[in-house]
C-alpha cells in the first residue's frame, strides 16, 4: 500500500530525498538526525532506569537520616537581638538549650524568628551526639530530587544531541556555501560571456 502524500513527503524531507543535487553532506545531515532521534528515543527507557536507581539511593539516605537524627525541644536562654527593620519572616541565630539523645544537656544556637523569646520552646533535629543538624528527607523530597536530577539529565543529553546536530549542519552547509562559491568563481565568467 503506497504511503499517503504527507507521509511520503515528511518521509522525504527526513531523509533529504535523493537525486543529482544530493551530496556526501546530504547524507552525514541524515545520519545526525538519525542519532539525534535514536539518542531521544534511547534515553526515556535509560532516564527511568537510572531515576529507579537514583530514588532507591535517596530512599535508602532518607532512611539513614530518619534512624540517625532525633527531635527534640529546645528551649530558647536569651531574646533574640535584631534590627527593627528585619522581616518576621528571616531566621537568626539565638542562644538554645536542648537535650542530646543519650541525655547530655547542650547549648548551642539554633535558628528563631525576631519575635522570639526567652523560654519559648522550638522542634530541633539532631544528630546522635546532640549537634544541631536539617531535618530527615521525606518521602515527598525524595520523589522531587529524583525528578530534577533525572530530568536535568535526560534534557541535558537530548540537548546536547540537538545542538552536536545544529553545530553539524552548521559546518556542513558553511562548506557546501564554500564549495558552491568555488564552483560559481570557476563558472561565472564563462556563463557572464554568454549572456553578454
Amino acid at each position: 500500500m503506497p504511503l499517503s502524500d504527507p507521509l511520503a513527503r515528511g518521509v522525504r524531507r527526513f531523509t533529504l530525498g535523493s537525486g543529482p543535487l544530493k551530496r556526501t553532506s546530504h547524507t552525514v545531515e541524515f545520519a545526525s538526525r538519525v542519532v539525534v532521534l535514536l539518542v531521544v528515543l534511547f534515553s526515556v527507557p535509560v532516564a527511568l532506569a537510572v531515576g529507579t536507581a537514583v530514588r532507591s539511593d535517596l530512599a535508602a539516605v532518607a532512611r539513614q537520616q530518619a534512624d540517625e537524627r532525633t527531635q527534640v525541644p529546645a528551649v530558647v536562654t536569651a531574646d533574640v537581638v535584631a534590627p527593627a527593620d528585619v522581616s518576621p519572616r528571616t531566621r537568626v541565630p539565638v542562644p538554645a538549650r536542648w537535650t542530646a539523645p543519650d541525655g547530655t544537656p547542650v547549648d548551642g544556637q539554633v535558628l528563631a524568628r525576631p519575635t522570639t523569646r526567652v523560654g519559648d520552646t522550638l522542634p530541633l533535629w539532631t544528630t546522635s551526639d546532640g549537634r544541631p543538624t536539617g531535618a530527615p528527607m521525606t518521602p515527598a523530597q525524595v520523589q522531587r530530587s529524583t525528578l530534577v536530577l533525572v530530568g536535568l539529565g535526560w534534557v541535558g543529553s537530548v540537548g546536547a544531541a540537538g545542538l552536536l546536530h545544529a553545530a553539524l549542519c552548521e559546518l556542513l552547509a558553511h562548506r557546501a556555501a564554500r564549495r558552491w562559491g568555488r564552483e560559481w568563481a570557476r563558472v561565472e565568467p564563462t556563463w557572464s560571456r554568454r549572456v553578454s
